[in-house]
């Protein structure tokens, strides 16, 4: 019962952003079909941005939080109306865009470290606040990224599920021309939707960055997880990338708990997506045939 309550509370606090980075990316992929891997960046910039105005201007972290989430998502728009949009409109493949994310993803980079330097940086803030939960004790922090997901991750279901503009976001994924045909304006819902994936995923890295350092790899960490989360869960839409993005933290919160190690936890739950995604495309294939 120990390691459970243990897994619940390490897994939904430390493993919350992950969740924020997951919605995101889901938004993007939904829309967009793409695997943006410059998106590790958005993460990471969200991170520099909070540790810039907290160091800069002495901003406690939580007046930082959502400004520094506001700027990665007018970084998001940017990248979109200045590469995606031409390469799109130039009818470049998928394959194509991958490439030229990943490219975007090393100018971002080095720009970062071109900026701020090579070493690892810090938010400057006094400890956070604990509190026990179920005999764990947990930092403020981590309590107020845990909200964030509940908050964000409730406002964008009903926005995407009930809203008039999400439908107009649906029915662009579904069918672009036809969407146009229907009077919805594609660019701006477009831009709309890369600014909240950009704010999603600047906040995530705003507290990856107040809990441990702010490096240029900081998204790079995190991406593979993403990617996992998104692939696994968004076959049952955004509901399903909430759901397995809380699944995967207390997993690796188990895990780490139980192997005392967490590259360890990380191989093992990689193996297990790695086999759900072999037997779900086995099965579709399958079906496929029928």
């Amino acid at each position: 019962m120990e390691l459970i309550a243990q897994s619940l509370v390490i897994g939904l606090t430390e493993h919350a952003p992950l969740v924020l980075a997951a919605i995101g990316f889901a938004l993007l992929y939904r829309l967009t079909g793409l695997i943006n891997v410059a998106y590790a960046e958005t993460i990471t910039l969200g991170a520099y941005f909070g540790m810039w105005a907290n160091t800069t201007f002495g901003l406690d972290f939580y007046t930082v939080l959502i400004p520094a989430a506001v700027m990665a998502g007018l970084v998001s728009v940017v990248t979109y109306l200045l590469v995606f949009r031409p390469a799109k409109q130039r009818d470049v493949g998928v394959l194509e865009l991958i490439i030229i994310s990943f490219g975007l993803s090393i100018f971002l980079r080095h720009g970062l470290q071109f900026i701020f330097g090579y070493p690892m940086r810090f938010f400057d803030v006094p400890p956070p606040d604990s509190f026990f939960v179920l005999g764990v004790g947990v930092g403020s922090f981590r309590l107020v990224a845990l909200a964030s997901v509940l908050v964000l991750s409730l406002a964008l279901y009903l926005f995407i599920q009930r809203s008039r503009t999400g439908l107009q976001i649906r029915a662009l994924a579904s069918d672009e021309s036809l969407a146009q045909v229907s009077g919805i304006r594609p660019l701006a819902v477009t831009i709309l939707i890369w600014f909240i994936a950009g704010v999603a995923g600047g906040m995530a890295g705003a507290f990856y960055g107040v809990q441990s350092s702010v490096a240029p790899l900081l998204g790079w960490r995190q991406f593979l997880f993403i990617l996992l989360v998104v692939l696994v869960g968004g076959t049952w839409g955004l509901g399903g990338v909430i759901v397995i993005g809380i699944l995967t933290g207390i997993a690796l919160a188990a895990m780490t708990l139980s192997f005392d190690q967490t590259l360890y936890a990380q191989l093992v739950l990689i193996v297990g997506f790695m086999v759900i995604l072999k037997i779900r495309g086995r099965r579709l294939t399958e079906t496929a045939k029928v």
